[in-house]
């Protein structure tokens, strides 16, 4: 019994030297960083952010796309069957001049985020304030992609909308 006390005793002892050796040389190890070290990690990590982004928009605008070539094939369709279709026919074409709008603002800013003006090919931050301005514009462009998206899916779905309750009074 005094042999386990003794045992126990000793682990305990040397735990606790760890404990206080970790805590003498921890804090020689790592110095925090500065607040620029800290800015220029924000900024890479939000070039990261936004090229996912970027790419997960191209993803958005394909998609409406195909949206609209759905949409064109029912108006054909319609069309066949002798239905009134000018109202669907008006808001696709705004739709698509939408989305050719959304492609536009898109492409400037991938354009912006390829040149990386501001960062280094590993992007890391070479100078902060042109960083910065990459990022606004990239993000100003990506916003008015956005924009003209949702105005392009919104004149569709409002036409299809009226055109169905069209098509139910009719009946």
């Amino acid at each position: 019994m005094k042999h386990l006390n003794f045992v126990m005793k000793s682990l305990l002892g040397l735990a606790i030297l760890m404990l206080l050796a970790g805590a003498l040389v921890a804090p020689a190890a790592a110095a925090p960083p500065t607040e620029e070290e800290q800015e220029y990690t924000g900024l890479k990590y939000v070039l990261k952010w936004a090229i996912l982004r970027l790419e997960a928009q191209q993803d958005n605008i394909d998609s409406a796309c195909a949206g609209a070539d759905l949409v064109e094939e029912f108006i054909e369709d319609e069309k066949a069957e002798g239905q009134d279709t000018a109202g669907l026919e008006a808001a696709l074409a705004e739709a698509r001049i939408k989305l050719d709008e959304a492609q536009g603002f898109h492409t400037t800013a991938a354009q912006i985020l390829k040149e990386k003006a501001g960062f280094d090919d590993e992007d890391n931050v070479t100078d902060p304030q042109q960083a910065r301005d990459t990022l606004r514009s990239a993000g100003q462009a990506m916003r008015e992609a956005n924009q003209a998206l949702r105005e392009a899916r919104q004149s569709v779905r409002e036409a299809l909308r009226e055109y169905r309750q069209s098509k139910r009074d009719d009946k």
